[in-house]
């Protein structure tokens, strides 16, 4: 990093952190010697032994928060502002990984599919929105930002409008902040791909989302956590989309539309 905290370690915030994605990329930057602040919704996997551990080592501190309710998103970004200051550091990085899922479903009541679709807009954008702005001005120098997309921001799905809308938004905001934040603050995107199936997900399902790929395998998380290393470390790159999907968005479609 550019500009060093005062702590001798460096500080990154993570939305979403209580379980998959998030809770690896908790892990890995514990291990590395990182210090962060880890958002979560409703559950926190992270082992209690770890959070005591890490916690004690000045190295942990979790904060719980409902990212589609705006008093719990000011509460959320004023108990991090606090922290930063009790602790006299700044953030190196900031990752928008929190996400909420909610399929199109027709047959539901138009209340409860307006309700869907203003958690995932809340979620996904005016979230990431009000906590990268109040907390601009508490990341060093040449900072990182890095907002989760997903590949269909660019390829909509039709069975998932209000998902892959609201992810095309984050996208969206992510590139308006580079140029408002530059170049103090650096703001990137990374459009996942495959990379970790859910236990629910049948052989058939799995069969058919690797096979439009090009490395047609199971990404897995570290995949992720490679791009993210590299977007906080990598001091000219902002207002950058970074694919991590194995090919998936430049595959034959031609082939897979029309060729068994």
């Amino acid at each position: 990093m550019s500009e060093k905290n005062n702590t001798q370690c460096p500080t990154i915030f993570i939305t979403g952190a209580g379980r998959r994605l998030g809770l690896h990329l908790v892990e890995h930057y514990l291990v590395a010697g990182w210090r962060v602040i880890a958002h979560y919704h409703s559950a926190n996997e992270l082992s209690a032994s770890k959070q005591k551990q890490y916690g004690n080592q000045d190295l942990y501190y979790c904060v719980q928060a409902n990212l589609a309710n705006v008093e719990s998103v000011e509460r959320l970004t004023e108990e991090v502002i606090d922290l930063l200051k009790n602790l006299n550091v700044k953030l190196d990085g900031l990752i928008h990984n929190a996400s909420c899922f909610y399929p199109d479903d027709l047959s539901a009541p138009a209340e409860q599919q307006w309700q869907n679709a203003q958690a995932m807009t809340a979620v996904h954008l005016a979230a990431p929105q009000l906590i990268s702005l109040k907390l601009a001005d508490l990341m060093v120098e040449s900072s990182s930002i890095i907002a989760m997309s997903d590949i269909y921001a660019d390829l909509p799905n039709e069975q998932f409008a209000s998902y892959c809308a609201a992810k095309a938004g984050l996208q969206n905001l992510a590139l308006s902040l580079a140029q408002r934040l530059a170049p103090h603050v650096r703001v990137n995107v990374i459009q996942p791909g495959p990379v970790k199936f859910l236990p629910e997900h049948s052989a058939e399902y799995r069969q058919k989302v690797l096979s439009q790929s090009l490395i047609k395998k199971e990404l897995g998380y570290q995949a992720i956590q490679q791009g993210i290393d590299y977007l906080l470390a990598a001091q000219a790159v902002t207002g950058t989309i970074l694919r991590i999907d194995g090919g998936r968005s430049c595959a034959n479609r031609y082939q897979q539309t029309f060729i068994d």
